[in-house]
């Protein structure tokens, strides 16, 4: 766990002992750093459209999110979740290349099959005319 310091009356404002409460951030990955702050976005978006809206709290709820922005930024955690995120496509992408080809080369397969099948009986069939003659 890493100090909530927010200026120099940090954990004794009970605005920011509110925000740490519902969303402190004890450590993870980038992609669950991403969603607290996402859910920190949503949710002082939500508290500003109240028609009695708390300032103070919305205040605290910016405060975290720009602290949660920062450690982000440290880590660089936008370079670390493009990097997954080409890792999950190029592996979708590879899985779907794999189903299809499969069901390409087994249509080609199976018509294959059938052209050797009647090449066969042709062949036959010419043949036993050749003989009958």
């Amino acid at each position: 766990m890493f100090d909530l310091t927010i200026g120099s009356t940090a954990r004794k404002d009970p605005f920011n002992d509110r925000v740490y409460a519902e969303y402190g951030w004890q450590g993870g990955t980038c992609v669950q750093l991403d969603k607290k702050i996402k859910d920190l976005r949503d949710r002082a978006v939500e508290e500003r459209l109240k028609p009695n809206a708390d300032q103070m709290y919305i205040q605290a709820l910016v405060d975290y999110k720009s602290m949660l922005d920062g450690l982000f930024a440290q880590n660089s955690c936008t370079d670390k979740i493009e990097t997954l995120r080409q890792k999950e496509t190029g592996i979708l992408i590879t899985k779907t290349s794999i189903d299809q080809e499969k069901k390409v080369l087994g249509t080609s397969k199976k018509e294959e099959n059938i052209y050797i099948g009647l090449g066969a009986l042709t062949l036959l069939v010419g043949l036993i005319i050749v003989l009958k003659k």
